[in-house]
């Protein structure tokens, strides 16, 4: 019984040092045998590397990670094709991508570094040699001024304005200005979209530098500064006189003042204010010589 006993001991080690050599999946780490299948693959065919006698693992690709059509996970087989014959730039096998490119940045319906609408492969402009066109939008039709898909006035590249969805904002007129009645650019009374008529005149009468079609401005001045009396803001014409004849300093055509005397006092008749001059001989009006 003793015996018994011991023998029994001892199978159960052996049977547990057996078991410490298999894996997860069931393999003997030695013997490479499966515990489940007792052979050298599961009951699923693959062994302990995990591939099956095709070469293939449960994902279906071998040990060189292709599968058996030659593609790897990422779709592309040795040659750098995936099934749709692209490499892994887009690039087909004749050399362009679907957008006409090839590898050297030509493109192939103009045979030229920029496609017929005037951009590069790297999205720059051909006039302007930047990411914007000459009018500030880019490939993607972003505005530069305002980055977004609308400029200033709220119309994208296309030209549909923002508040309508059309080519027409709430006033009827287009980002080139144009009327969406007349499609001209003058409305049906004859204004274009700042209020002026073909020959540059608002309703009121006045151009954009706000003289009507006499050259006078709504204060009635020219541009010269003179109304059509020909006098200036103050009053004066191109000479320096008022209405009444006088200049700035009061004086009148003639060198004479209000009162009838020039700059040294004396009337038209040649007395001073005070004195009568005769000869060197200063006189007052009475005819005496003053002390």
């Amino acid at each position: 019984m003793k015996y018994i006993k011991i023998g029994t001991l001892i199978s159960a080690i052996i049977f547990m040092v057996g078991c410490s050599h298999y894996n997860k999946t069931g393999f003997n780490q030695v013997t490479k045998r499966n515990w489940h299948s007792m052979g050298y693959t599961d009951k699923e065919g693959y062994n302990i590397s995990g591939y099956s006698d095709d070469g293939y693992d449960r994902e279906g690709y071998d040990k060189y990670g292709y599968d058996i059509e030659n593609y790897d996970k990422s779709g592309f087989n040795d040659y750098g094709y995936n099934r749709d014959r692209y490499d892994r730039n887009g690039y087909k096998k004749d050399g362009w991508n679907d957008d006409g490119w090839n590898k050297q940045g030509i493109n192939k319906e103009t045979n030229t570094r920029y496609d017929k609408y005037g951009w590069s492969i790297d999205y720059k402009n051909e006039q302007t040699k930047t990411l914007y066109d000459e009018y500030g939008w880019s490939y993607f039709g972003i505005n530069k001024k305002t980055e977004t898909k609308y400029d200033e006035k709220g119309y994208k590249i296309d030209g549909t304005n923002r508040e309508t969805g059309t080519r027409y904002d709430k006033n009827g007129w287009s980002r080139e200005e144009v009327n969406k009645v007349t499609k001209t650019f003058y409305d049906k009374e004859g204004y274009s979209i700042y209020g002026y008529s073909k020959e540059g005149y608002n309703n009121f009468g006045y151009n954009r530098e706000g003289y009507d079609k006499e050259g006078y401005d709504r204060k009635g001045y020219s541009r010269q500064g003179y109304s059509k009396e020909g006098y200036n803001r103050k009053g004066h014409d191109n000479q320096g006189y008022d209405k009444k004849g006088y200049n700035n300093i009061g004086y009148d055509r003639q060198g004479y003042d209000k009162n009838g005397y020039d700059e040294k006092g004396l009337d038209r008749e040649g007395f001073n204010r005070k004195k009568l001059y005769i000869g060197e001989v200063v006189k007052d009006k009475n005819g005496s010589i003053p002390n």
